[in-house]
Parts: C-alpha cells; sequence; structure tokens
C-alpha cells in the first residue's frame, strides 16, 4: 500500500514538472514543448485520472494527446508548425545577438 502511494505521488510530481517545462517551452526557444505534454499524460494516466481527463477534453492540447494515445502519432501539420517555430526563435535569437 505504502508502494502505491509513494509511485502515485512520484507520477504526479514528474506530471507536474513536465507541464512545468512544456509551458516552458512555450516562450523558450529549442525547448519542446510536445514531449513534455505527453510525458505530463502519461503520468497523470496511471496518478490521477481527473487531471488526465482534463489534459485530454482540452481544447488546444487535447487533441494532441489523443492523436497520441489512439495512434502513437503527431499529425503532420503539428511537425510542421513546430519546425517553423523553432527556425523562427532560433533566428530571432542569431538576429539579437548579431546586433548586440
Amino acid at each position: 500500500m505504502l508502494n502505491r502511494s509513494l509511485t502515485r505521488w512520484l507520477l504526479m510530481v514528474c506530471g507536474w514538472a513536465a507541464i512545468v517545462l512544456g509551458v516552458a517551452g512555450v516562450v523558450l526557444p529549442l525547448l519542446p514543448t510536445t514531449p513534455f505534454i505527453l510525458l505530463a499524460a502519461a503520468c497523470f494516466y496511471r496518478s490521477s485520472p481527473r487531471i488526465h481527463r482534463k489534459m485530454t477534453t482540452h481544447s488546444k492540447l487535447g487533441p494532441i494527446i489523443r492523436e497520441w494515445q489512439e495512434d502513437r502519432t503527431v499529425k503532420k501539420e503539428v511537425k510542421i508548425k513546430a519546425a517553423l517555430l523553432m527556425l523562427v526563435s532560433l533566428s530571432i535569437s542569431g538576429l539579437l545577438l548579431t546586433l548586440a
């Protein structure tokens, strides 16, 4: 019983840490958001069905999480958007470094 509650607690901590890193990835260049959100969903699936349900019904995150859970795929358009955003953020960083 202690082992189950400890495992659940550790998965909750891991899930929230992944959420924090995923949110940070929205604003920090080259830090991916999607893998951390998928990790958080996996952690909450095993530790908190309520939080997992909230994630899968979220208007922005839900479709990506559900598609990953059902098909183990990420849509091509999501990959293209991610690549373009990384390119833009890297370009802005390079521009700012050359201007400094």
